[in-house]
């Protein structure tokens, strides 16, 4: 009895797990009509939000996710060897600027794939999102051993647990979604393998050409080109995610730092990783140190293609990773067949996020309504007062861009100046508003006519950002137009600017 009472204390003082939610969605049906190889079978892309848009918006956490494979009915299991994908990914403007996250923001969370059928991060920690915030949910199937399938129609059902802040009686541990891909050069380089329109080989080998980059990082790596299997690494050398294993071993190192881009110190308690058949093993290994951080082992079946298991990493305590450390990837393949196959190795990683500032509701919905939902801003001027009329629908990201400059307090004391046939208005580059800025291209924007206002992207070198106001009509191709303004006259009088009050 004494033996028990500890036990029984420590249940009585312990809170109560914190009630979990789920969100469970039904794929689009999809019919198998022959074999496909990895990345090649038929796939979609679904937009989700976990809340209730019309609901003020809150914060939840991400704790985990899973797949099953169903028939048409979504109710009746099919066999899970048909699974090729589950991605679940952010929108990284909208989850930057909504967050106020002073950093790039990596667009994949969460990847299932086969071997790898649930996904679940650890206790206390979580993925913070709004309720409000839009998911992409991509789903792909796989077909590699039925050789008559007869159009069998299947269907993903994917189960997203979450937890509501406001239920929490602990704070949830914040994580960030970090990943990476082992890579190889391009340029003639006899296992590359062709993954886009725009970056092929000269003869790429029958049957091995991929038109999907879904388990592959794009918006972590700053190099990406047309597709996000290709890439450009520091040195200027073109890079791809896919490549050909011939017959027999292989093993392919591959520099991650770059991918990773380490913002701080930090430790790792979730990985997930991605691998094709004939895989044997993936290692993250840190270079600097000489050690392995993990080491995640293939199991293949004992008949046929596929993968049944592929090891994950989930801990509490977990492990630590460094800024200034340089880190690698090594994937290890062994190809049975008598013919080429095609290879991926890429990792998904939560780590801590020592720079979250856990956000108010009141604060999500402020934030939520200025930066994507208010169709003008305010400003004044000496002079008199001047609207600005959001183009959300030619110019969203950089309509966000500019919202979130309003928002951070940019645009007071910015300079008012006329040159020729434009006005511009001259926004000092500081640190504060240097964290602000998101990845931006131009976008089509507004046709440039008079009364339009352009965002122009900042030159390299370039202490502060230009807003330029058309006079007249006449286009910039640096610059977007993202909106109208009236007030034109008090803007060109008036030596400077600052956000209206609201």
């Amino acid at each position: 009895m004494n033996l028990l009472l500890p036990v029984l204390l420590a249940a009585t003082i312990a809170p109560p797990p914190s009630p979990s939610q789920t969100y469970r969605v039904l794929s689009q049906t999809y019919t198998i009509d022959k074999k496909y190889r990895s990345m090649e079978g038929p796939a979609s892309v679904q937009r989700i939000r976990l809340g209730d848009p019309a609901k003020p918006v809150e914060l939840l956490w991400i704790t985990g996710v899973r797949t099953e494979m169903m028939a048409e009915d979504g109710a009746t299991p099919q066999l899970p060897e048909l699974m090729c994908h589950v991605n679940i990914d952010l929108d990284p403007t909208f989850h930057q600027a909504l967050f106020d996250v002073k950093r790039p923001v990596s667009s994949r969370l969460i990847t299932l794939s086969q071997g790898m059928l649930s996904a679940r991060v650890p206790p206390g920690f979580g993925f913070p999102i709004a309720s409000n915030e839009p998911l992409l949910l991509f789903t792909q199937v796989l077909n590699l051993n039925i050789e008559k399938p007869n159009n069998l129609k299947v269907r993903h059902r994917v189960t997203i647990d979450y937890v509501r802040d406001r239920d929490l009686t602990t704070p949830m541990k914040p994580l960030l979604n970090v990943g990476a891909s082992g890579m190889v050069p391009l340029d003639n380089n006899p296992i590359a393998l062709t993954t886009s329109m725009t970056t092929s080989m000269n003869n790429p080998p029958a049957g091995l050409q991929h038109n999907g980059s879904s388990c592959l990082i794009g918006s972590r790596a700053p190099n990406g080109t047309a597709s996000a299997a290709d890439y450009v690494d520091p040195q200027g050398r073109k890079m791809t995610g896919h490549w050909i294993v011939p017959p027999g071993h292989q093993v392919n190192r591959s520099d991650v730092t770059w991918f990773m881009n380490l913002p701080f110190d930090t430790r790792m308690h979730y990985a997930a990783v991605h691998l094709h058949p004939f895989a044997q093993e993936l290692i993250l290994r840190d270079t600097t140190a000489n050690r392995d951080v993990f080491v995640a082992k293939a199991t293949n079946p004992m008949s046929g293609i596929g993968l049944t298991r592929v090891d994950r990493f989930s801990s509490v305590e977990g492990l630590p990773l460094y800024k200034s450390h340089t880190y690698e990837i090594v994937s290890v393949y062994t190809n049975p067949m008598r013919e080429n196959v095609d290879s991926m190795a890429s990792i998904f990683l939560g780590l801590d996020d020592r720079e979250f500032v856990r956000p108010t509701s009141a604060q999500l919905t402020r934030r939520a309504a200025v930066l994507f939902n208010t169709a003008s801003l305010a400003l004044r001027t000496q002079a008199g007062a001047v609207t600005v009329t959001l183009a959300r629908d030619q110019a969203p990201e950089t309509s966000i861009q500019v919202a979130r400059l309003f928002e951070g307090g940019s645009l007071n004391g910015a300079r008012v100046k006329a040159v020729g046939p434009t006005i511009q208005i001259a926004i000092p580059l500081s640190v504060e508003t240097q964290k602000l800025l998101q990845p931006l291209r131009v976008e089509a924007g507004l046709q440039h006519r008079a009364g339009t206002i352009s965002y122009c992207l900042p030159q390299a070198g370039s202490h502060e950002i230009v807003l330029s106001v058309a006079k007249q009509d006449g286009a910039d191709p640096q610059c977007t137009a993202f909106g109208r303004i009236d007030g034109i006259d008090a803007l060109a009088l008036s030596p400077s600017i600052s956000v209206a009050s609201r």
